[in-house]
């Protein structure tokens, strides 16, 4: 007579077997080129590859800023929701802004050709929305992000600088695509040693709360310099030294801040700036300025007052999702005195969390 461990035995034997499925994952999404988060060249396209041939029309995707809080958000990840500070985006069905896509390697790669400059030294990341769809149906059903920066390029070896580190006004005349000036104040971190710095480059607007000798009406603003009087709050600045009549507004959706990382070296007397491109993003009206690069040469005057001249370019400017072309213009600039500094300008990050230059690259 069998033996119960030998009657299963036989049972299990006799059994019809059961296949096991195989697992077959969802597309991945890899940035090419990409090493320990970290790109080369903000102009070369952004290629994503996804590891297998993917379904074009399930490809949704965003390069934003990465702005998170304390737990890690991003500012559509809050409650309430708040907009990305985007800087391209790929839709298929609403449409692409600020990018031309193209699919290679048999619809395994996505090519995505910036219309400007990418930002350098800010951390961005790459939104994936659920969704990607390989050819065969393989789906990944989760929000993919990776993160990524830049680097910043200066001069192969540190070059010790005399610039000080503080508060800065800057007139940006803008000649083209079209006429404006963009008044900004600048906290600027400059490593001396080196002549890398940091930035954080936020609109300015007039005073609100400036009172002139005859009260201004409910819809002007009052100008101190270079004379008292009323003034509409769209007035231009006549020059950099009107700096008192400004206050930082970096609040969306008319404000703005921005990140700007560049080089300084010195040059006798006087200092040569060099930023590397930037990208400065609008809500109201909806304007993004893709590549934004400045050239300065700050130098005390007879004054002693430390004030630079010099130009702007910027690959692309962008009305809404209409490109109105490249930008060019000219800037000036001034320091603040130390103790004039304006309440609520936003500081830069820390150079030691902004990255160290590379070791190779062109001279400002």
């Amino acid at each position: 007579m069998k033996t119960a461990p030998s009657l299963a035995l036989a049972a299990f034997l006799l059994a019809p077997s059961v296949s096991c499925e195989t697992y077959e994952p969802p597309p991945d999404v890899a940035v090419e080129s990409m090493t320990n988060g970290v790109l080369a060249d903000p102009r070369a396209p952004l290629s994503i590859d996804f590891g297998m041939p993917i379904d074009e029309s399930s490809v949704r995707l965003t390069v934003a800023f990465y702005d998170v809080d304390g737990d890690g958000n991003l500012p559509d990840e809050r409650t309430p929701p708040q907009p990305l500070r985007v800087v391209l985006r790929h839709d298929p069905v609403d449409g692409d802004y600020a990018v031309t896509p193209s699919f290679v390697d048999g619809d395994q790669t996505l090519r995505l050709a910036p219309m400007g400059a990418m930002p350098v030294g800010p951390k961005l990341v790459l939104l994936v929305d659920p969704g990607l769809r390989s050819q065969d149906g393989r789906e990944r059903h989760y929000r993919t992000r990776i993160p990524f920066s830049y680097e910043v390029k200066c001069a192969p070896t540190a070059r010790p600088t005399q610039f000080q580190s503080g508060a800065y006004f800057l007139l940006l005349q803008v000649e083209k695509p079209l006429g404006t000036q963009i008044q900004l104040f600048g906290a600027i971190d400059v490593d001396r040693t080196s002549g890398a710095f940091v930035g954080q480059f936020t609109k300015a607007r007039r005073n609100p709360s400036q009172q002139c000798p005859e009260p201004c009406g409910a819809a002007d603003a009052c100008r101190l310099l270079p004379a008292p009087a009323c003034v509409p709050p769209s007035t231009a600045a006549g020059t950099v030294d009107e700096y008192p009549d400004w206050v930082p507004n970096p609040t969306p959706p008319t404000g703005f801040s921005f990140e700007v990382h560049g080089c300084l070296v010195d040059d006798g007397t006087a200092t040569d700036m060099l930023t590397q491109p930037a990208t400065m993003i609008v809500e109201q009206p909806a304007v993004t300025v893709q590549g934004l690069t400045m050239t300065a040469q700050f130098a005390p005057g007879a004054d002693g007052v430390v004030r630079a001249t010099g130009s702007l370019t910027a690959d692309a400017t962008l009305l809404g999702k209409g490109s109105l072309g490249p930008g060019s213009g000219t800037m000036t600039s001034r320091r603040v005195p130390p103790g004039q500094t304006p309440a609520g300008l936003p500081q830069p990050p820390a150079l030691a969390d902004a990255g160290a230059p590379a070791a190779e690259g062109g001279t400002p």
